[in-house]
């Protein structure tokens, strides 16, 4: 039988990545990428656009499977595990899609109960109740029979992220949990997930490229370059890094080891200029 990552053996990690290589349109997004996402704590995922970062979230939950390396989580090795396990292993994962990914034509109670009518033979009565509890814990109960189409974009984030809960997960994924939030949204659902992680015990991973917040809420940050971990550790570990891929990425600088243009040809020589280099 396979175990939730929520009950998997204490030790430091619940996510072990290690050797990871993925290519993808002849590109090398990741080149043997090793990686430790400490248990019970919440972890960052930083990088320019296009280093992975969602591609990894992938990974971790079998979506996508790497072309060398291992990814275990809570001891179990993702790409060595059946269809059946494969899905066990999910139900023990949340994860907040970046657009909230809500299904339009149900509630708020339908979205947030259709993981429990899927996957389960939960009596009517107790999907309800588990449904009134999660929305209770992210502050919409009362928007319970409201459609997508209300809601804010705020609150969009605050269902799924009730959704995402909805199993009690031992390890939840956000992708990119604070786009389009005005400070308000942007301050909530801050305190959820942090409040979510301290009184639950859960693991946080999340990608997202707003400093300002993830310094608020992130025990450990890891910064994505190359394929590699360029710079990790605490928010003021990393504030105090002078590398030059920290100061190019926290710095916002066009110039530095990212470089702005993505590889090509001699641009010479693709204009068809006589005596250009080959």
């Amino acid at each position: 039988m396979t175990a939730d990552p929520a009950h998997a053996p204490a030790d430091e990690a619940l996510v072990r990545i290690r050797g990871l290589t993925t290519v993808l349109g002849g590109r090398a997004v990741f080149d043997a990428l090793d990686l430790d996402i400490p248990r019970g704590r919440v972890t960052a995922i930083m990088g320019a656009s296009g280093t992975g970062k969602t591609t990894l979230l992938k990974h971790i939950t079998g979506h996508m499977h790497a072309d060398a390396g291992t990814i275990l989580v809570g001891g179990q090795d993702v790409g060595a595990l059946s269809r059946e396990d494969l899905y066990k292993l999910r139900e023990g994962i949340g994860y907040l899609f970046q657009n909230s990914a809500l299904l339009t034509d149900y509630d708020v109670f339908e979205n947030v109960a259709f993981p429990l009518r899927q996957h389960t033979r939960l009596p009517e009565v107790l999907i309800r109740n588990v449904v009134l509890m999660k929305l209770q814990a992210v502050g919409l109960r009362g928007a319970a029979r409201l459609m997508p189409s209300e809601l804010s974009g705020g609150m969009a984030r605050r269902v799924a992220l009730a959704r995402a809960i909805v199993f009690d997960p031992g390890l939840i994924l956000y992708d990119e949990p604070f786009v389009g939030l005005d400070p308000v949204a942007l301050n909530q659902i801050l305190r959820l997930i942090s409040t979510l992680n301290r009184t639950l015990g859960i693991t946080s991973v999340l990608v997202a490229h707003e400093w300002a917040a993830v310094s608020q809420i992130a025990d450990h940050v890891v910064l994505l370059a190359t394929g590699k971990v360029v710079a990790q550790g605490s928010p003021q570990t990393i504030a105090a890094d002078d590398s030059p891929w920290t100061r190019q990425f926290f710095g916002g600088e066009a110039d530095g080891p990212v470089p702005f243009q993505y590889p090509a040809r001699d641009f010479a020589a693709e204009l068809g200029f006589a005596g250009a280099a080959s």
